[in-house]
């Protein structure tokens, strides 16, 4: 297995391992996430009706208002974020939910990681190793 380690800041603290969740596109919150079902709804989105329960949801940035932090609510959030953006909407969202998230990495982890890899966030430490899907 292959494995690629890359730094970057903490947003929120935090270990957790997790299968991950890519999204090309940034997310955007109120009306365009469902809590209950754990998905973004956001007709045309790239990830629109896909589970993002227990995933290391990976995206370039949030968008829209504070709305986004419905992501953290309910039973049904991701385990994690990881972004090339950094945005008050998503320190927000995790301060509430309490879900690690990273952000201002060395290198660009969306050029890295894919759907379905195995991503340890490490926020305590400041890094991300990725194990690349066979």
């Amino acid at each position: 297995m292959r494995k690629i380690r890359i730094k970057g800041r903490c947003e929120y603290p935090g270990r957790v391992e997790a299968e991950a969740l890519v999204s090309t596109a940034p997310l955007q919150g109120f009306t365009n996430v469902d809590i209950d079902l754990g998905c973004t709804t956001e007709r045309d989105h790239p990830l629109f009706m896909v589970p993002y329960e227990g995933k290391v949801l990976v995206f370039p940035s949030a968008r829209g208002s504070g709305g986004f932090q419905k992501y953290g609510r309910g039973p049904h959030h991701p385990a994690a974020f990881i972004h090339t953006e950094s945005s008050p909407l998503n320190v927000l969202c995790c301060l509430h939910s309490h879900v690690p998230s990273m952000t201002d990495f060395e290198r660009d982890p969306m050029e890295v990681i894919e759907t379905g890899d195995m991503v340890l966030v490490n926020a305590d430490e400041g890094y991300i190793e990725i194990t690349k899907k066979d």
